[in-house]
């Protein structure tokens, strides 16, 4: 099947591992926007990662992976839900030539200054209750370096990912050591080696094995000697949240001065959405009645803190 997200679980080692396999739903992606070569192996895998990572949300909300760049890629987003919804979308510098061979340095830490941000979108989010967000320096040389640096310094898991995308296929292999108490698990001996030999296995996957193979011959061939137990599998889709009273409400915190000053140089304001090119077009009467129906939106409550684990 494609689309797939497989849950792996090792108890006596005290680690999982997620495994995705992504074409449909990917092309999806690609067919959106016409990315040069580079850029879209870069956000094939920080959506490959992005799926996996969703994995673990305890809420029902959305799990945004952010890294803006300092090279020619000033923005690369991708966003996955509590229902593996996916959509991703990158910025690039107006006018730039990106060569073939350009390095994920290259493209997003080209002086040092690109940065990771994990951001934690619950969906009943309150009226004034931000996202939670971590923020972490770029590290290492590709999309896999940044996003472990990020687990251990912002959630204290140790983290091997492997992250592999073409045109057709987003793939990623997650291993996570998860905590364990008092040395026992499950009742059967911790395994102490359990962590580095897990770790040995994925690091022998090549690149065209893992785009060509789909998660559940690919969790057979690296892990049938260990037994793992898995978690039901899970299918990815893309989805766009967009909508017309999101993009209203963007307009009207706008204000009224800047939205007047569009219109009389256009008779509409047309808004594209960067994830799926659905447009949006808002005449002065438009406009003018969004202004008049937004009396009525002030909400209480305590927010509720998010969690990745």
């Amino acid at each position: 099947m494609t689309d797939t997200l497989r849950t792996l679980i090792f108890d006596q080692s005290s680690c999982r591992a997620h495994l995705v396999h992504l074409s449909k739903a990917w092309q999806q992606v690609v067919n959106n926007n016409d990315y040069p070569r580079p850029v879209q192996k870069v956000l094939g895998e920080l959506v490959a990662a992005s799926t996996m990572l969703s994995a673990s949300l305890k809420f029902e909300g959305s799990l945004i992976i952010q890294i803006q760049g300092d090279g020619p890629i000033r923005l690369l987003v991708a966003e996955c839900n509590s229902r593996l919804g996916l959509r991703a979308t990158v910025k690039l510098v107006e006018g730039t030539q990106i060569p073939e061979n350009a390095s994920f340095k290259d493209l997003v830490n080209a002086t040092g200054k690109g940065i990771c941000a994990i951001i934690l979108d619950p969906r009943n989010r309150l009226p004034g209750q931000a996202p939670y967000q971590g923020i972490v320096p770029l590290a290492g040389t590709s999309v896999a370096d940044s996003l472990e640096a990020y687990m251990h310094s912002s959630e204290q898991l140790e983290t091997r990912l492997v992250l592999n995308s073409d045109a057709t296929t987003a793939a990623g292999v997650m291993l996570q050591q998860m905590p364990q108490h008092g040395g026992v698990v499950s009742s059967k001996e911790f395994d102490a080696d359990g962590w580095d030999r897990l770790k040995a296995l994925i690091n022998t996957l090549q690149t065209e094995e893992h785009l060509a193979t789909e998660t559940d011959e690919l969790a057979k061939r690296l892990f049938w000697e260990e037994d793992p137990d898995g978690l039901a599998e899970r299918q990815a889709h893309f989805e766009c949240t967009c909508s017309r009273d999101k993009v209203g409400k963007m307009l009207l915190s706008l204000g009224q001065a800047e939205l007047d000053d569009a219109l009389s140089e256009n008779p509409t304001v047309e808004i594209q959405c960067d994830f799926c090119n659905a447009n949006y077009s808002f005449t002065r009467a438009d406009c003018n009645a969004l202004f008049t129906e937004s009396s009525h939106h002030e909400g209480p409550q305590e927010p509720q803190p998010p969690t990745l684990h």
